[in-house]
């Protein structure tokens, strides 16, 4: 039986008032800088509108109490107004705290106990309401009293609660961090004095709040549905079990969440050292060694910790701090900014949840892995370990990597058992401390715009210590980083032109100053769909190096599916498709219209400012202009387009962008091709054959998607020329329209440029029959050259030093198996192999112009 009383007087820890004046200045300034997710701002409205959110955080805290309240009062979500015994009436106004005490008093003589807001129905009244609430899970006091005195469990009382409401309560699990520090395995005596990290004395809460309230960060874990919870479990289990299971449970998930933010936590560097070279495999690797080379097994031993040294990163959090802020002022100078879709952060930091994450970003430039581990830190994601080529350990860089969480890795494994044992061993030991990874799986930065072939050998290590259970799962993260204009620009096309690639160094480091001169616009992120490996395994099964291969081609395909195109992006195309000569201004829009027509009929990912086609130009043509790539020259008639031009050597610089979004097209580019080919007119099962041929000759270019069915995916594509009035159906086969013979040649022309490149080889190979590698390569070149002066070949994007090595590693390797055409080999009479090829080539390459 309850005493009727003024319940607001009685229990003041609902403070449904403003704070006094002075007060709410105070609250102001200590909290108007603490962040929170915001990712999880719409969905905590929506559980405010269905049902009651209950906060859940690890440990008692008026100050936490407080910093809750009113943060979330100021973002203006449901804040929460009470937190389950715990008084705060010392807080209030003086009028108020007397009015408390007087009540308190009052309802104590007539009962002769204090009041309980368990017992009087105050907590299930506020909960009925839809009242936010905040829950310590873990509170000495409340656990004394609970098993000493048998007094009400706050989760018990809301299971309780629970079971008689109609609307659910929300158990959202949230945590505060004060300093992105990872926390280590060994206790300090600052520990010892003031608390942990994870639960810190009230003094050393005080210090961290107002040394690091600027980096206050307050990120939530996956909230727990109270009635779905019951509806799951049998009607006999009793309330005190369901409740420790929830406990644990948020527990689980606010730890969770801060690995997620700060990592695992961290051993030193010592202890993983010891961990790797005291490991089975590791010993009985030194130990054969020692035998087969006849050396005492402490000189092996010596080198193998040499190895790891070489090898493990350093992670120190101070070298961080001051590294990002180093970072932060290079991207004002350098960028206009950096774009990143929230939503795929958003998802990432869910997988986060399930495994060791694995970033596998596109490598366009050295500075992609400064550039994502600064946006993760940005967004409070654990920043990984960087798998860096040890071609950048060199003075001082390496050293300031290694302590950022770089690990350096060899090109080439050739002769190093003991390396490559040691340097599994190191994988194997990061994924089972649960950090995150990132790695490039093209190998090296990508030279001509297009992603590399991906490489399977960093891959496979890590399928085999998933195999071996390092690690519950690895949730891949296909990562595609995209630049207005790559600071590398001017050394690629040095290395496409064939001349050697510059040794990273101090010095070169040093000249580097000359790119804060200018500016490079925008970065644009996305991440890809994650990708978990139990389940790809589940589905594909596990066949060794046929899985990394298969997988490294599904994560390369999710990066070139996420990639934006950008308006330079999109005008270079335009320009090297159809206006290599020169062009009017209008005539490019029309060419960046039909382009980008397509692009948002495939919904292709385009950049926020990539509007239209006209403002594209409008935007782009001035800075192509100022970086004296286009020459214009002013037209003498009133109301005419000046004439914009480009230089040859020019045009090289506009591949890289071109070749960034070519594989939107490329399919596309092969049909048409086959159809130019052709005279305008061909049958279905020719334009087929023809496609299957430039596909399985483009392996080391392209990355094709595995459709299986090669008849489907051509007629889809001649559907999309029919909708674009390029062709129509003609008996078995196909023509081209009057608007085809027009624009179907914008198609065309991006496959032809490597079409080009492969009849130069295949002809030269042809004409030398065993000459040696290093010379043919070179004789390739001058070829090249030769036949672009004689406009033999139309692109000077065809004399790339890259794309002849890919066809000569293709061709030489099997130029029977792709050449095979018998109508080619009967026309030519000849079954020589590379002869069919080099003629089948030519067709390619050097089709009529329907217009002309």
């Amino acid at each position: 039986m309850t005493t009727a009383f003024d319940e607001k007087n009685v229990f003041p820890s609902a403070p449904d008032h403003k704070p006094g004046f002075l007060l709410g200045r105070l609250l102001f300034r200590l909290f108007k800088r603490v962040r929170l997710d915001e990712n999880m701002v719409e969905n905590l409205k929506k559980m405010h509108r269905e049902g009651a959110v209950v906060y859940a955080i690890k440990y008692r805290g008026r100050l936490d109490f407080l910093l809750y309240h009113f943060s979330f009062r100021r973002h203006r979500l449901p804040y929460p107004r009470i937190a389950f015994d715990l008084d705060i009436s010392m807080l209030l106004p003086f009028t108020t705290f007397v009015k408390t005490i007087l009540s308190r008093l009052s309802f104590a003589l007539k009962t002769g106990h204090a009041p309980c807001p368990y017992q009087s129905g105050f907590y299930r009244k506020a909960l009925e309401q839809g009242t936010p609430f905040l829950v310590f899970l873990i509170d000495p006091k409340r656990f004394f009293r609970h098993f000493v005195h048998s007094e009400k469990d706050h989760l018990e009382f809301l299971i309780e609660t629970q079971m008689e409401m109609e609307k659910p309560i929300f158990l959202v699990p949230q945590l505060l961090l004060y300093s992105r520090k990872p926390e280590r395995e060994h206790s300090s005596l600052t520990q010892i004095l003031f608390g942990d990290k994870d639960n810190p004395g009230i003094v050393r809460k005080v210090v961290l709040f107002f040394k690091n309230n600027r980096r206050a960060f307050i990120d939530f874990g996956k909230p727990l549905n109270l009635k779905s919870y019951l509806l799951e479990q049998p009607p006999e289990r009793p309330v005190p079990e369901m409740a420790a299971e929830i406990r644990n449970l948020l527990i689980e998930r606010i730890d969770a969440q801060k690995r997620i933010v700060l990592g695992p936590i961290m051993k030193s560097r010592q202890q993983v050292k010891e961990t790797v070279l005291t490991d089975p495999r590791v010993q009985s690797r030194m130990e054969s060694l020692a035998s087969i080379r006849k050396k005492s097994p402490s000189a092996i031993r010596k080198q193998a910790g040499e190895y790891f040294d070489e090898i493990a990163a350093d992670n120190n959090s101070a070298y961080i701090q001051a590294f990002r802020l180093a970072l932060r002022w290079l991207w004002t100078k350098l960028f206009d900014g950096i774009e990143v879709d929230p939503a795929g952060l958003a998802q990432v930091r869910e997988w986060a949840r399930k495994g060791n994450l694995i970033y596998v970003p596109s490598h366009k430039s050295h500075i992609d892995y400064l550039i994502l581990n600064y946006v993760l830190y940005d967004y409070n994601l654990h920043l990984p370990r960087i798998a860096a080529g040890r071609n950048l350990a060199f003075w001082p860089m390496g050293h300031i990597f290694r302590k950022c969480g770089a690990f350096f890795i060899r090109r080439s494994f050739k002769n190093a058992k003991l390396y490559l044992e040691v340097f599994n061993r190191y994988i194997k030991a990061l994924l089972e401390e649960g950090h995150s990874i990132e790695f490039f799986i093209e190998g090296g930065r990508s030279r001509n715009g297009k992603l590399i072939s991906p490489k399977t050998g960093f891959l496979s290590i890590l399928l085999q210590a998933y195999q071996e259970g390092f690690c519950k799962d690895l949730i891949f993260v296909p990562t595609s980083i995209v630049y207005d204009r790559v600071m590398e620009e001017k050394s690629y096309l040095r290395e496409i032109d064939g001349k050697p690639k510059e040794q990273e160094s101090f010095l070169q480091m040093l000249k580097a100053r000359r790119f804060l001169r200018k500016k490079y616009g925008k970065i644009y992120i996305r991440f890809a769909d994650p990708i978990a490996l139990k389940d790809y395994l589940e589905n594909k099964g596990y066949s060794g190096q046929d899985t990394s291969r298969e997988l490294a081609y599904h994560i390369v395909q999710s990066i070139n599916q996420v990639t934006v195109v950008t308006p330079l992006c999109l005008v270079a195309t335009a320009i090297l498709a159809n206006h290599r000569r020169g062009f009017h201004e209008s005539e490019l829009v029309d060419t960046v219209t039909v382009l980008l027509d397509f692009l948002k009929k495939k919904r292709f990912p385009l950049s926020a400012n990539l509007s239209n086609a006209r403002k594209a130009v409008h935007d782009t043509l001035p800075l192509l202009v100022d970086w004296k790539i286009v020459n214009s020259l002013e037209s003498q008639e009133r109301g005419n387009d000046s004439l914009y031009y480009i230089e040859d050597e020019k045009q090289l610089e506009l591949e890289y962008y071109k070749n960034s979004i070519i594989h939107f097209f490329i399919s596309h580019a092969l049909v048409a091709l086959s159809l130019l080919k052709g005279a305008g007119e061909a049958d279905l099962e020719t334009i087929i054959s023809d496609s299957d041929f430039l596909k399985e000759l483009f392996r080391q270019e392209f990355i094709f998607e595995k459709s299986g069915d090669s008849r489907k995916e051509i007629l889809t594509i001649l559907q999309d020329f029919q909708d674009l009035h390029l062709v129509d159906p003609a008996g078995s086969g196909f023509r081209v329209t009057k608007l085809g013979v027009e624009k179907l040649g914008i198609w065309a022309s991006l496959a032809k440029t490597f079409v080009e490149s492969y009849w130069i080889v295949a002809k030269t190979l042809n004409d030398n029959p065993g000459a040696k590698r290093g010379e043919l390569l070179k004789t390739i070149s001058n070829a090249a050259r030769r036949y672009y002066k004689l406009r033999v070949i139309e692109h000077i994007g065809a004399l790339s030093s890259v794309t002849f090595k890919n066809a000569f590693t293709v061709i030489r390797q099997d130029s029977s198996r792709i050449a095979s055409h018998p109508q080619e080999a009967s026309e030519e009479g000849s079954s020589d192999p590379l002869s069919v090829l080099e003629r089948r080539l030519y067709t390619f390459s050097h089709y009529k112009s329907l217009g002309g």
